[in-house]
């Protein structure tokens, strides 16, 4: 479908952009109804590697949810955040073993800091803005050459 379509091209373009789309890694992506779930929009995880045949490979297996009700803006939005939480756990630094999480190596309790304080969300947030806004630029250059092509030649 067109929507598929969108959110395969948006990761492409933001894992270039970010600098992982050559990591070993493997990109599973879900559309849920998240919010009813963990009341967000989107969300990231590592999924255990527990095949021998998987480990062999050594790629990270990296699940993406994506809330299934997102209008198109926002879900252009929302792949670019969940996008550098995929390259923070591409390179290692944000990771976690069993309940508890590592930013840059370090053990962090989620608990006690404020979700707009903690390191990754605050990188994810700033970094989210500037990516989905080359996408829509893209987009936008993409509408006007459509509406010229299609507008040349005609009478007023």
């Amino acid at each position: 479908s067109d929507r598929r379509l969108l959110i395969e091209s948006c990761i492409k373009f933001y894992a270039k952009e970010l600098n992982i789309e050559n990591h070993n890694f493997n990109l599973i992506v879900e559309p849920i109804n998240l919010r009813e779930i963990r009341s967000a929009d989107g969300a990231v995880s590592e999924l255990i590697k527990k095949k021998k045949k998987y480990s062999a490979r050594k790629k990270k297996l990296i699940l993406m949810q994506l809330e299934s009700k997102l209008k198109i803006e926002q879900l252009i939005e929302v792949i670019a955040h969940e996008m550098v939480h995929v390259k923070q756990t591409v390179r290692g630094q944000l990771a976690s073993k069993g309940v508890s999480l590592f930013w840059r190596g370090k053990k962090v309790l989620c608990s006690k800091i404020n979700y707009y304080d903690r390191p990754w969300e605050m990188e994810a947030w700033s970094k989210q803005k500037l990516l989905s806004n080359k996408i829509f630029r893209l987009l936008d250059k993409q509408y006007e050459k459509h509406v010229m092509k299609n507008t040349k030649g005609k009478k007023k």
